[in-house]
């Protein structure tokens, strides 16, 4: 009787051994199924990054204050974003924008709206960025001074954030995304007129028009 009852213990502890080694296999071979679907879509659609395009910037403010100690940035920029793909579309997801001065943020990151962006589609932004007294370093105090003589400053404006691939209802990962568009601010006056460049006009701003592409990085 022993002997019965313990064969059949066995045999059913055999037989659920072979259900779970098959649940195993099958899970497996979906996801190598899965898997290959992805690349295969991947390999046929190809995806292009997205494309950046500043348009234009107005500076209101870039000025050292309090004994050169700190320096005061307000511009407003427009920028668009293009999806060049045919077939597969873009989502947005986090993306934020500031402006960089060889290397040193010198505003806070405002929040950009996030969203899709179809197919051939392009949206557009025109963030106002502020960076109010921020210090700065004496490399960079003087490498102020040096392009205010010259007349001409070069402000990065960064885009940041994450990016999915959309085919269908098929959502891809998300994506890193950083986009560097360079911003040549030049003197009204050619030169740098003392601590900044300043607005012209009792505040309104000095309006420079770029209309040239962003390097644009999208990484895994």
């Amino acid at each position: 009787m022993c002997k019965k009852e313990c064969g059949h213990d066995s045999d059913d502890g055999e037989d659920n051994k072979s259900a779970a080694m098959r649940y195993i296999i099958m899970a497996a071979v979906a996801l190598i199924i899965i898997g290959l679907t992805v690349l295969i879509m991947w390999a046929v659609l190809r995806p292009k990054k997205p494309t950046f395009l500043l348009q234009d910037a107005t500076l209101y403010a870039f000025n050292l204050t309090n004994s050169n100690l700190f320096l005061t940035t307000t511009l407003q920029v427009t920028l668009s974003s293009r999806n060049p793909n045919r077939r597969v579309g873009i989502d947005y997801t986090r993306l934020g924008i500031y402006a960089s001065y060889r290397n040193q943020q010198i505003t806070l990151a405002t929040e950009l709206p996030q969203g899709y962006l179809g197919t051939k589609d392009v949206t557009m932004w025109s963030p106002f960025l502020y960076g109010e007294t921020v210090p700065v370093s004496p490399n960079l105090v003087q490498a102020v001074g040096q392009d205010l003589a010259a007349g001409v400053v070069i402000v990065n404006v960064k885009v940041y954030g994450r990016v999915r691939w959309k085919v269908g209802s098929w959502l891809s990962g998300k994506y890193h995304l950083a986009v560097n568009c360079p911003a040549y601010l030049r003197s009204a006056a050619g030169g740098g007129g003392g601590g900044g460049l300043v607005a012209v006009g009792g505040g309104a701003g000095v309006k420079y028009q770029f209309d040239h592409g962003c390097n644009v990085e999208v990484s895994a």
